[in-house]
């Protein structure tokens, strides 16, 4: 009997809020990538862990690409809806930053890529 189902372990990024002012950088939680929807699931810190954050691309040009950032809401416990609560926009050429900027936020919600540990 063949197990056609592999278990897929999905790389940790970091992600950080980024002061403008400063140019500060504090630990803000962990994204992980979700290969089967094309879109990352974001997991903040400063954030209840029952609402769901993604972080999915909508379009790319003159090599940045550009992202929304959606929330889950739910009615009655039950998925009813995803709502846009902030953009965001790749930094370096290299796609090694996501910078995002979200609603009540007055500090950047940064995702890296590629952080050595």
């Amino acid at each position: 009997m063949t197990n056609d189902f592999q278990e897929v372990k999905t790389e940790r990024l970091f992600l950080y809020w980024k002061d403008d002012m400063t140019h500060k950088m504090y630990p803000a939680g962990v994204a992980f990538y979700d290969e089967k929807f094309g879109e990352y699931r974001l997991k903040l810190d400063a954030l209840s862990d029952e609402k769901a954050y993604y972080l999915k691309p909508i379009g790319a040009n003159t090599g940045k690409t550009r992202y929304r950032v959606e929330v889950v809401i739910k009615r009655n416990g039950k998925f009813s809806h995803r709502s846009e609560i902030g953009s965001g926009q790749s930094e370096d050429t290299d796609g090694d930053i996501v910078q995002m900027d979200l609603g009540p936020f007055s500090r950047k919600l940064i995702l890296v890529f590629n952080q050595k540990q």
